[in-house]
């Protein structure tokens, strides 16, 4: 967790969701938004789903969980917001968080995995969109209210555009550029992304500018990706290049178009510039200097949420290191990172929004090699998070990056023993064991008990089943490439006999039966 894994995104980060802030509301309108709460179905989510059938509501169903930054984030800003509470009325508003009993099995019937994810259903219960969660208040307001208006489901629209040629409405077009398109990837499966997204934005009618800047920033991403993909790569042809760089230049010349596409702005800034323009070229010094000059204009907009300020260093850092993805960063660019996280630190009061601030000040100090910074935030925060356990698996990477394999393991058992909720506690427990293996591979009898044990954490919340099964079989692979050797196969032995055990307490009928009984199975 120590080294920020940011992947850019097609459209908008889900990873590192932020919210931007809007300009400050008078106080009586202050007053009102805070007199009011979303009202969350109180039932199942099967109960909440005949409810809106028979009152011919749609559903907002969110999919969170307690430890997670974006969530924190989102439920500071979003979901405190007149404008969403007031269209929250509409729907049927749903929360499930990740710890609930049969959470997990729902979230694998939705096909969601990160969180947070939300998900807008119709009536009758056909998933209509997936909202990001990296936008601002203004475009949650306005994507819920074109789900009110009987438009089809991003899946129907995606079909019809791509294999009938059927051009799309504005409202269309929107709900199209703000659907989360990371968050269901079987959407895309089988088609090719660039493709893709360059076909939605030629769909799209010409007045909606920044739908089609943000659906071609897609095809853009999904071009640099192809090009830099280890196993085939695609390489831009000049004339992509070419016309990339009128997309980029043209984009950064807008304020509109910036805060649209905030995410490649901020953080890859330098990958598009080295895709596009060649090394040493006036084309490429001109569009990192435009780049620094936007960067260096929202690291001061005060708009903007706290943490894409905070990331506005990370796309300097990488731009410094353009040449060189080892090099120091300048004492300059320490200087404003400094100042950038002290302010953070200093303004951000709240709880909940801390979880998400410090989390993303830590990434920043990191990335530019600020380590020992990086752990001094990380430790004093630990007394305010209602989550420590999140920031003690960051403390354990730094320990084991210094060499400190035995301060690593504590912090990772710590962290263990901290968390609540079965799937929580699972993900926390995996990254236990894989630390043990490792860092401690030839403690053989405490890998054998404490796997077990991590394991167990499922069959309480009977949470076999989508997170915790991807978590599980990764697990899995670690657990085999350890034991090769006779006394780590009677390891792995030992642990698939007690898993076992655990695996017969499971109704024969559920497929987490069969998930639990293939954990280890021979070959």
């Amino acid at each position: 967790m120590t080294r920020l894994n940011i992947v850019w995104p097609l459209l908008v980060t889900t990873l590192l969701a932020a919210c931007s802030r809007q300009p400050a509301a008078p106080a009586a309108d202050a007053d009102a938004a805070a007199a009011q709460e979303i009202a969350w179905f109180e039932g199942t989510v099967d109960e909440a789903f005949a409810y809106a059938k028979a009152n011919d509501k749609p559903i907002f169903l969110y999919w969170g969980a307690v430890w997670c930054p974006p969530c924190h984030e989102i439920k500071a800003t979003v979901f405190k917001s007149r404008e969403f509470i007031e269209r929250s009325r509409l729907f049927v508003p749903v929360y499930l968080d990740g710890d609930t009993e049969n959470a997990q099995k729902l979230g694998e019937k939705f096909g969601v995995v990160g969180y947070p994810t939300m998900l807008v259903f119709s009536p009758a219960g056909e998933e209509i969109t997936r909202i990001p969660g990296g936008i601002d208040i203004q475009a949650y307001a306005n994507i819920l209210d074109l789900t009110q208006t009987n438009l089809q489901p991003v899946s129907a629209l995606l079909l019809r555009t791509l294999d009938e040629g059927v051009k799309l409405s504005p409202g269309e077009c929107r709900l199209i550029a703000y659907n989360s398109w990371e968050q269901n990837e079987k959407l895309l499966a089988e088609r090719n992304k660039k493709t893709v997204f360059n076909a939605l934005a030629d769909a799209c009618p010409e007045e909606s500018v920044v739908e089609r800047s943000m659906l071609r920033m897609g095809a853009l991403g999904a071009a640099i990706a192809q090009s830099t993909d280890k196993e085939n790569p695609v390489a831009l042809t000049d004339a992509e290049k070419a016309a990339a760089l009128s997309l980029v230049n043209g984009l950064l010349d807008d304020p509109l178009l910036v805060r649209a596409n905030i995410y490649p702005v901020l953080i890859s800034g330098a990958s598009i510039t080295t895709a596009i323009t060649a090394p040493g070229s006036e084309e490429r010094a001109a569009l990192q200097a435009q780049f620094l000059t936007v960067l260096d204009r929202l690291a001061k907009d005060e708009s903007l949420f706290a943490t894409e300020r905070l990331y506005t260093a990370i796309g300097k850092i990488r731009f410094e290191r353009i040449d060189d993805a080892e090099k120091e960063i300048s004492p300059g660019l320490r200087a404003e990172i400094n100042a950038m996280v002290a302010k953070a630190d200093e303004q951000t009061t709240d709880v909940y929004e801390r979880q998400t601030v410090i989390n993303a000040a830590s990434n920043v100090l990191d990335s530019a090699g600020m380590t020992e910074q990086a752990k001094q935030l990380l430790l004093a925060e630990l007394d305010k998070s209602e989550q420590p356990y999140y920031f003690m698996v960051s403390l354990a990477g730094i320990e084991q990056e210094a060499g400190n394999n035995e301060a690593a393991i504590d912090w990772l058992k710590r962290a263990y023993d901290a968390a609540t909720g079965p799937a929580t506690r699972f993900q926390w427990g995996t990254y236990y064991v894989s630390g043990l293996l490792e860092m401690a591979p030839d403690d053989v009898e405490r890998i054998q008990a404490e796997t077990v044990t991590v394991v167990r954490e499922l069959e309480k919340g009977r949470a076999f089943y989508q997170r915790p099964k991807g978590q599980l079989q990764r697990l899995e692979k670690k657990l085999v490439a350890w034991g090769e050797g006779s006394e780590r196969e009677a390891g792995l032995a030992y642990i698939r006999k007690n898993v076992q055990s655990i695996c017969v307490t499971i109704p024969a009928e559920e497929p987490a039966r069969a998930t639990c009984e293939g954990f280890l199975a021979p070959a």
